[in-house]
């Protein structure tokens, strides 16, 4: 028990670092020129289909693409990036044939191209986190 409470206490603690942008700071961030929703899928299919076991079964639902940022965790410097933000849910097949069930990926744009992608994760007991791809 007391080594859930050092857990709980040290992810309170991290996720105190973890602040996000002010609204000051969204209204003045440099999202520079917005990318078109079909090179955004594009993009994140190409990326994507690289690391899928059965990329030609993938069944992708995709929101519209918008202004907004990723930020980076703590352990990696907690960087905010600004650009074009593209959120996916994609389902493929596994190594022996069934479907995974959606995972939802985001994918972020500057100047047109792809610079950052984070992936669901799952950890045990059924939570999951987004994890930096790229």
């Amino acid at each position: 028990m007391k080594g859930h409470t050092l857990l709980a206490l040290g992810m309170l603690g991290l996720s105190a670092c973890a602040s996000m942008p002010t609204a000051s700071e969204l209204a003045t961030a440099d999202y520079g020129p917005p990318v078109s929703q079909e090179d955004a899928e594009a993009q994140a299919k190409q990326f994507l289909e690289a690391r899928l076991k059965d990329p030609y079964s993938a069944v992708w639902s995709c929101q519209g693409v918008h202004s907004g940022y990723f930020k980076d965790a703590p352990i990696y410097g907690g960087k905010v990036t600004y650009g074009w933000r593209l959120m996916c849910n994609v389902n493929s097949k596994n190594s022996f044939g069934g479907y995974t069930g959606a995972k939802q990926y985001g994918f972020l744009f500057r100047e047109g191209r792809l610079v950052t992608a984070q992936g669901e994760a799952s950890l045990q007991g059924g939570q999951s986190y987004m994890q930096k791809l790229l």
